[in-house]
């Protein structure tokens, strides 16, 4: 009897460490969980009320693979403000969550085998992404001397015949570090010159610390070569609902709706209504949600900052704080397992990241301040005693 195989593209990738993390803190008690990127905060109560009123009213069916008309129309308008530019309603897109638009994104470019370059650290889901849609992932690396941004020449010297886009994320998972102005322009420069599409990934755009939010999508001859992902997850609170949107070209976006027609028919119609209860609430729960945030991450980098053989960089932006803790422990995993036994705190170890990230951590600053107070205790004490154990 032959044997069931199953496809090699899948048999290849790794299950996620983010998840991996979670499972071996399941079985334990007195977790502190800080792993996961997800705010804590439930959906704010006017936008569940608003998006339940249009279910009652029968916003429960298909809409157009597009999007909700109604949310298409808010979405143009914001983006046209947001941008300084005239983006129409047909350059727009609703996907699945960020996630749903990574997807798309790449299943509507990608020939078999060609290049995308990615910027480590990276958000670790983007390697799987691109290989499921017949990509090659090739990963630039980064400093912490160069606060995790790749440098334009490195980039430039990664790309090849086959390359055929790049993904940038700033504000940064797992860093929460923003590509500066100048930086942004250079490689705005070299997608031009080797003709490259650029999936900009800006869900963490609206958390942001110390300067204004820049996106490569606004540098000259940029927005014929953009696609720009957003998501109603982080910024609302709204992970469940899991709404975002993509624009960019109209020649792009046209036939990422075949994809999004094929692969899930259109994103869930009530979760479209809650986005369009989001656009319309009022701006200070953004801010306060946001500020909140902000109290936790200073919390966070101030105790880690105190701590003895140690690097952390402030992060700009995003609820995430990178660790670099190579002095104590190389090898990211041992340490994070090692924290997660001895002291029931739960950490991303850097690996995940890329190659780039090894020796360091990644800190979800999700929790209350209360809980995020326990949780520097704990990692401190486990520093000024670390023994290295095999776990």
């Amino acid at each position: 009897m032959q044997k069931l195989s199953t496809s090699k593209s899948v048999r290849d990738l790794r299950y996620s460490v983010i998840r991996e993390m979670g499972e071996l803190s399941a079985h334990l008690e007195d977790v502190i969980n800080l792993g996961i990127g997800e705010p804590d905060f439930d959906t704010p109560a006017v936008i569940i009320e608003k998006a339940f009123e249009d279910a009652k009213r029968g916003h429960t069916h298909y809409t157009s693979s597009q999007g909700d008309a109604e949310l298409l129309k808010k979405l143009a308008a914001e983006i046209s403000i947001t941008t300084g530019t005239n983006v129409k309603v047909s350059s727009i897109i609703v996907t699945d969550g960020g996630m749903g638009a990574l997807t798309v994104s790449l299943r509507t470019l990608l020939e078999q085998g060609e290049h995308v370059l990615l910027m480590e650290p990276h958000f670790p889901d983007y390697m799987s992404h691109v290989a499921l849609a017949g990509g090659v992932p090739i990963k630039v690396s980064s400093r912490f001397e160069d606060n995790f941004v790749s440098r334009p020449e490195d980039i430039e010297s990664a790309i090849t015949p086959q390359t055929r886009a790049i993904i940038l994320n700033s504000p940064n998972n797992p860093t929460g570090a923003i590509i500066p102005g100048d930086v942004l322009d250079s490689i705005a420069q070299i997608a031009i010159r080797h003709n490259l599409v650029v999936i900009s990934d800006e869900v963490y755009d609206r958390i942001l610390y110390e300067e204004p939010f820049e996106s490569i999508y606004s540098r000259p001859g940029m927005a014929e070569r953009t696609l720009v992902i957003k998501s109603f997850s982080k910024t609302y609170a709204m992970t469940g609902w899991r709404i975002a949107y993509c624009y960019g070209p109209r020649i792009i976006i046209d036939q990422m709706i075949k994809v999004v027609n094929y692969s899930s028919a259109c994103a869930n119609s009530v979760g479209q209504r809650a986005a369009i209860a989001a656009l319309d609430s009022d701006p200070s729960i953004v801010e306060q949600m946001k500020n909140r945030f902000e109290a936790r991450v200073e919390l966070v980098y101030s105790r880690l900052s105190s701590m003895k053989n140690i690097r952390v960089l402030k992060p700009k932006g995003s609820f995430y704080v990178f660790v670099d803790i190579s002095q104590i422990c190389m090898d990211s995993r041992k340490f994070a397992i090692q924290l997660l036994q001895e002291k029931k705190v739960v950490v991303i170890p850097g690996y995940a990241f890329g190659e780039s990230g090894e020796g360091c951590i990644r800190l979800a600053c999700t929790r209350s301040r209360p809980v995020l107070e326990e949780g520097m205790n704990r990692i401190e004490a486990f520093i000024e005693g670390y023994k290295e154990t095999d776990y």
